[in-house]
């Protein structure tokens, strides 16, 4: 900046010393003297002060020369006009070569940046690809959704599936599928060519057939004409496990591990699924331990909660996997079973009766359930509430039905009467007050 300022002082001060040397100089060596001046000045302007610089550069020499018309005034005015023209036009045409070489230096400059961030990006995407603790690995895809050969894989990835890098580069994702829905693989990918990313989970085999539950982020990019996909594959055992664990926590008794309240009620319309789908009558039996406050209260909490552990797994060595078997709460337990002829109520009384009893023997006490039960279909099974009602004033009327007898633990005792109901009938009562031996 400095120096374009020096420079147009000097330029004008140069005019300047041209018209006042024109009094005393010939006419021809002004001529000759005053050609550079100009040409210099419109130069320097176009140059390093764009097109005003270089006319008023001009215009001072102008005035230089109308200064000098003491003779051959036309001479001078005709001069003067060629070397504006030509100082006008150099200055022009070297102000475009500037913007030109400017705009070209910016392009060049864009250009250069664009590179050296692809590099880096590049950089990242291979520290980031081959670094990650997590699967990664690149895919093709074909235009009707089918998964190709992988095109890169790294390390986690191999460690995770069992393969070295050249064999995987040989395999298609499918070998490594486990999904546990059938066509998962090939919906995701129709749906990547639709939306382009998706995250799901999902299920991978290694090559020594161990699976691991994963969560999927995949991508779809084209690459010079090529669709690939990158997926990023993150091993979620210990998740699973967590959320294992937290649901049978919220589903599930801590002290027997049967299902606990709730989580009979959410069973419970699975069960009712099943029962329709096979067109089975259900017996539902509710039943609770006979005396128990008595084993609490004399025997204490922690015989009491051995009571409760050997019934549980009375209830589930009798009945089977398929059944739902649940403590409701405190010594009540619910029973729902389906299918003939294990579904008929006496055969389920006398089955609990014989097994209870043979726990009692080993706690040494005297154990019995009471119990009710209702026969229905899987109708009767939509309303839960309903049919738990009923199974429970039937219980609690083969409380009130038997005689009075010992508590828990005593020598003798007398049997429960077992109520039960089909199709939603009325409890039944003892015929006369009979009771069984």
């Amino acid at each position: 900046m400095l120096r374009h300022a020096r420079a147009t002082r000097i330029v004008i001060a140069a005019a300047l010393v041209l018209g006042v040397a024109g009094f005393f100089l010939p006419s021809e060596v002004l001529e000759v003297l005053g050609l550079p001046v100009i040409v210099a000045g419109a130069f320097y302007g176009g140059l390093r002060g764009g097109v005003l610089t270089a006319l008023w550069f001009m215009l001072v020499a102008s005035l230089a020369f109308f200064v000098l018309g003491k003779s051959g005034a036309d001479d001078y005015a005709a001069t003067l006009v060629g070397f504006i023209v030509v100082g006008a036009a150099l200055g022009a045409g070297v102000e475009q070569l500037r913007h030109e070489r400017l705009r070209l230096q910016d392009v060049i400059d864009v250009v250069e940046r664009a590179k050296q961030q692809l590099s880096a990006s590049q950089r990242r995407y291979r520290l980031l690809f081959e670094v990650s603790n997590d699967a990664v690995y690149l895919h093709g895809l074909d235009g009707a959704g089918e998964p190709t050969r992988f095109v890169a894989v790294n390390d986690a990835a191999c460690v995770m599936f069992g393969y070295t890098r050249e064999e995987l580069l040989g395999l298609t994702p499918r070998v490594i599928d486990a999904s546990p829905e059938p066509g998962q693989l090939r919906r995701t990918m129709q749906r990547l060519l639709v939306e382009e990313r998706t995250v799901y989970e999902s299920v991978r085999r290694g090559r020594d057939g161990k699976t691991v539950p994963v969560e999927i982020s995949s991508s779809l990019s084209d690459v010079d004409g090529d669709l690939l996909v990158l997926s990023i594959s993150r091993d979620i055992t210990g998740r699973k496990e967590t959320e294992q664990r937290l649901e049978r926590l919220t589903l599930h008794d801590d002290l027997t591990g049967l299902l606990n309240r709730r989580g009979f009620y959410v069973m419970m319309p699975e069960h009712a699924k099943r029962a329709r789908r096979a067109g089975a009558s259900v017996s539902l039996l509710y039943c609770d331990i006979d005396d128990f406050k008595h084993v609490n209260d004399s025997l204490g909490h922690q015989r009491g909660d051995e009571v409760l552990t050997a019934v549980a797994d009375v209830l589930r060595e009798t009945f089977r996997e398929t059944d739902l078997i649940a403590r409701i709460g405190g010594d009540e337990f619910c029973i729902v079973a389906s299918g003939e002829p294990d579904c008929d109520p006496a055969v389920l009384q006398r089955r609990l009766d014989e097994a209870v009893a043979a726990a009692g023997v080993s706690l040494g006490l005297e154990l019995s359930l009471s119990q009710g039960t209702v026969v229905t279909d899987w109708r009767g099974l939509e309303d839960p509430d309903e049919v738990l009602t009923r199974a429970d004033m039937l219980m609690y009327e083969a409380k009130r039905t038997r005689h009075l007898r010992p508590a828990v633990g005593a020598p003798e005792r007398q049997k429960a009467f077992r109520g039960h109901d089909r199709d939603g009938g009325e409890p039944r009562r003892p015929a006369g007050g009979d009771e069984t031996t």
